[in-house]
């Protein structure tokens, strides 16, 4: 199959009528961003969609399914041309070439405007032509690609950018490309019948040996342990089956966990670190928090950080005080002490006796004895009367009054000599505790004292060590933020709790893998002892001697049958093992070609044990190439696809165009150049289209270009449109090079 020609016509920016030619080998299509690249894939896969819209108006609020588009198809630009009532149509026309008969399939719809900013779309049509006996036959455009190029070749043939190129990610897209390709399917019946009649042949000649007289009961015997060997073996081999789909599945998840393993532990190790800087951060400021500068002011006692001077003043000053306390107080007990003496040297007030006697002393006799003896006018110690005027009696009324002056007199020094006693010249104890308070500053004290303005600074100098180690953890913290950010955009899609949980999940899955291969292995050798039994009582059954003639036919037929069932499966087997090599000898051929000058590898496909087959990326000493660059990758992708074309060309003896839609942005210029040269010498038709070769001004590098062995088309925006207006877009194309 050679794609010849396409025609678009008002299909989105393709307004009018744009005509594209096509070479059977490499044909390159320019364009760069916003040329219309995407919209001529989308045309041609328009036009071979199995499909067709149906009849409707469509206005400015839209409508539902496929009505919405063939609005979204219409060209914008001949949309704003049309006059109330005008038509146009929408038409794609692909032609192709099967062995030398020309084909054509056109699928269109006509437009006309209904009203300002409403349009009608109706007449769809899909059609297909075919050169027959009588010329150019008109058939279904349905039947016709269904017939030439299905769905399932177009999947093997049209890749929209990168991504599509992944298609032989999913193991089972090449065991379907393999089951309709290849010759080996039709051995499965073949192996089916065969089985069917071992098994047919079995069970008769355990019929017949039970019968037999002779062996009938070791028959029996025989028969039973077989089916019992033979249920064990089968449920072993269901758990054979089962494990090991178990440990593809294992395979599938755990290699689907790789390529974003190295993103997990970054990101896991990248967690504690942040977890552990942000607990750096809040310790950093719950230190900087307990110390309050405003309450270590009185709790601390810093408001006496410049205290110690005025300290050795007070101190100095209580002692003098005490000192002049001490002298003043001496003193004033002196002159208390004089005071008191003065007081208790006064004389008695009294008369001078007669010859000079001595006088009697002033309590002699007491009062009540001279006021006894006055009242009775007689001197009661010399026996003599003393008449009221007389000498005596006025001698003893002065005693008397002298009496009481003394008694006055040493009532009033008893006063004053307490009033003196009672004199304090401090009547206060403030000089008493200044000093108790100096000496309770002093020792201990006074050290803790002095030693507040160090511990100030050293709280000061720990603060700024402090500060700045939290601007540092806040500055690693912010760091270790964005890192984690990177990590997350970098990881291609994966959420955070994906990235969290990756690591723990791939070693849990590890874990389970190693289990179902250690389960595997003891099936296996469970399997092989069971077989081995099964063998030994099947020789048992064969030397047994019946006597029936029958039975040894019986058995003949058996061993006969039983073999033929064994050499169909091997056979059955060996096609397909034979067409998965052939599949990667031509794809690693193609490898080669296509990565003359790069790294290349080996292509390595393995059947798994559900019959789908993993393709693998593999170095020439084994090791799997676990993460190949994006071009490397993609080179990989483009050999698988190149050989199965050619799997396809043997199986229908046809082959199939390859269509890319920027197959390779990921590609240097060098590279690029290189692998389409490379494409451009196999014989096989592609048809790239790629924004490779448009300089950044928007023009082709015509001496690239002209390197090229192929026709070079350049598709482009039609110069004057309106940046901001759909409808002034109009693509155009042009033959760059033939």
């Amino acid at each position: 199959m050679i794609l010849k020609e396409l025609d678009i016509k008002n299909f989105r920016s393709y307004y009018g009528l744009n005509h594209f030619e096509f070479s059977e080998g490499l044909t390159l299509i320019l364009g760069d961003n916003g040329d219309g690249k995407t919209t001529f894939f989308d045309a041609i896969q328009w036009v071979l969609e199995n499909t067709k819209s149906g009849v409707s108006s469509i206005g400015t609020g839209g409508a539902s399914g496929n009505i919405n588009l063939n609005k979204f198809n219409i060209s914008e630009k001949r949309k704003e041309e049309l006059s109330l009532g005008e038509s146009d149509e929408v038409c794609v026309m692909l032609v192709f070439n099967i062995d030398g008969s020309e084909k054509c399939v056109k699928k269109s719809f006509t437009f006309s405007r209904t009203g300002e900013k409403s349009f009608h779309t109706g007449n769809v049509v899909y059609q297909g032509y075919e050169e027959g006996a009588t010329g150019r036959e008109a058939i279904s455009g349905k039947v016709l690609v269904d017939r030439w190029f299905d769905a399932f070749q177009q999947r093997f043939s049209l890749f929209k950018g990168e991504t599509d190129l992944k298609v032989f990610e999913d193991p089972t897209a090449l065991k379907q490309l393999v089951d309709r390709l290849s010759e080996f399917r039709k051995f499965d019946t073949i192996v089916e019948y065969a089985d069917n009649f071992s098994k047919k042949a079995c069970k008769a000649y355990k019929q017949e040996s039970t019968k037999d007289e002779k062996v009938a009961n070791d028959a029996k015997k025989l028969n039973q342990q077989i089916d019992d060997a033979e249920s064990r073996i089968k449920r072993i081999k269901e758990d054979v089956l089962e494990t090991s789909k178990s440990i593809a599945e294992y395979q599938r998840r755990l290699s689907q966990l790789e390529e974003g393993l190295e993103a997990s532990e970054r990101f896991r190790n990248i967690e504690a670190r942040l977890d552990e800087k942000k607990k750096e951060v809040n310790r950093i400021k719950g230190t900087l928090t307990r110390c309050n500068y405003s309450w270590s002011l009185l709790d601390n006692y810093w408001i006496l950080c410049a205290f110690p001077s005025v300290l050795k003043d007070f101190q100095r000053k209580c002692s003098a005080l005490s000192k002049e306390k001490r002298t003043q107080e001496r003193d004033f007990d002196k002159q208390q002490a004089a005071a008191i003496s003065k007081l208790q040297t006064i004389k008695e007030v009294q008369g001078a006796l007669i010859n000079g006697a001595t006088e009697l002393p002033w309590y002699l006799p007491d009062q009540e004895t001279m006021e006894d003896m006055l009242k009775d006018h007689i001197c009661k110690v010399c026996n003599r009367e003393a008449p009221e005027g007389s000498e005596a009696y006025h001698y003893m009324s002065h005693k008397l009054e002298q009496y009481k002056l003394h008694v006055l007199a040493k009532l009033k020094v008893e006063q004053e000599k307490k009033s003196i006693e009672d004199q304090n010249l401090f009547k206060h104890q403030y000089i008493e505790e200044l000093h108790d308070l100096s000496i309770a500053l002093s020792g201990n004290q006074e050290a803790r004292i002095n030693a507040i303005p160090l511990e100030i600074q050293d709280r000061l100098s720990l603060d700024e060590r402090l500060r700045g180690d939290l601007k540092k953890a806040e500055d690693e913290v912010k760091e270790a933020e964005e890192e984690k950010d990177r990590i997350v955009i970098q990881a291609g899609g994966l959420s955070e709790d994906d990235l969290k949980n990756r690591f723990g999940t791939y070693k849990e899955l590890n874990k389970q893998e190693k289990r179902a291969y250690k389960r595997l292995e003891e099936l296996n050798d469970n399997l092989r002892n069971q077989e081995d039994a099964l063998k030994n009582l099947h020789n048992e059954m064969d030397e047994l001697s019946p006597s029936s003639s029958k039975v040894k036919v019986m058995r003949k037929i058996n061993n006969v049958m039983e073999e033929i069932a064994k050499a169909v499966s091997r056979a059955r087997n060996g096609n397909f093992t034979n067409f998965i090599e052939t599949i990667e000898e031509r794809a690693n051929y193609y490898l080669s070609k296509l990565s003359a000058n790069d790294f290349r590898g080996r292509i390595v496909l393995t059947p798994q044990i559900d019959g789908s087959i993993e393709t693998l990326h593999k170095s020439s000493n084994g090791a799997e190439v676990k993460k190949p660059s994006e071009s490397q990758r993609y080179t990989f992708y483009m050999a698988v696809l190149f050989a199965i074309s050619d799997l396809r060309q043997m199986k229908s003896e046809e082959d199939y165009p390859l269509i890319f839609d920027a197959p390779t942005s990921s590609f240097g210029n060098a590279k690029g150049k290189s692998f389409y040269k490379a494409i451009g010498k196999l014989k096989k038709q592609c048809i790239i289209v790629t924004k490779d070769f448009i300089a950044d001004d928007g023009e082709v590098i015509s001496k690239d270009v002209q390197d090229m062995p192929c026709p070079v088309l350049r598709i482009r925006k039609a110069q004057g449109f309106d940046p901001d207006n759909l409808a002034t877009i109009s693509t155009s194309v042009e033959i760059i090079k033939e």
